[in-house]
């Protein structure tokens, strides 16, 4: 009887191709992937210089609104304040060009304001703290604590309101005596004289 014998295979299976959308796919990946890393590292450098430059009247409009943030809140104490104080615009060591960023004719300056201001008693200012408290809740703000100096008995707290205005209401670190705080950061803007003369927050 006549043996068969199986013949060996002539070679490997060919090699299965990817189809054209796969190389495709890779390619929209890895682009997308460069894009992001090219906005991140815009960012970063934009951070590091301390953001985008606005015009001398945009960071009027937010002092401005700053001021008008503040004011807002200090009126609608309640119970009032027997004294309120005027605005007092604020300084910030932070806010400067520390790595000489800003070209000629752009400055930095900081959009806060400060408020002093008596209560009758610890009791009213305490009253106050509980009802402003209550009020930024109702308006669906993030309220944190802001604890006094040990022993004064004086709480404090502060929020971010829609605008991204810091609002404070706090016992003074050095007096100890209550004060409404505003801060709508460092802004970074080209310098005009003529808001200066204005007295638009510069």
């Amino acid at each position: 009887m006549p043996t068969t014998t199986a013949s060996a295979p002539t070679g490997a299976a060919p090699a299965t191709r990817r189809p054209f959308m796969y190389g495709y796919r890779a390619m929209t990946l890895i682009g997308a992937s460069l894009v992001g890393l090219l906005a991140y590292g815009a960012a970063a450098c934009q951070s590091m210089e301390g953001g985008p430059v606005r015009s001398a009247a945009e960071y009027a409009e937010r002092a401005a609104q700053t001021e008008r943030a503040g004011d807002g809140t200090l009126n609608a104490l309640t119970p009032a304040p027997v004294r309120k104080g005027i605005a007092e615009k604020q300084g910030d060591a932070s806010c400067v060009d520390d790595f000489g960023f800003d070209g000629p004719g752009v400055t930095r300056d900081e959009a806060a304001y400060e408020w002093s201001m008596d209560f009758a008693s610890r009791a009213a200012y305490r009253s106050a703290v509980d009802h402003l408290r209550a009020t930024w809740t109702a308006r669906g703000l993030k309220v944190k604590d802001i604890a006094g100096r040990p022993g004064a008995g004086m709480p404090g707290i502060t929020t971010t309101d829609e605008h991204g205005v810091r609002l404070s209401l706090v016992p003074d670190s050095y007096s100890g005596e209550p004060v409404m705080r505003a801060d709508g950061g460092c802004v970074r803007h080209e310098y005009d004289p003529t808001y200066e003369e204005e007295d638009s927050g510069y």
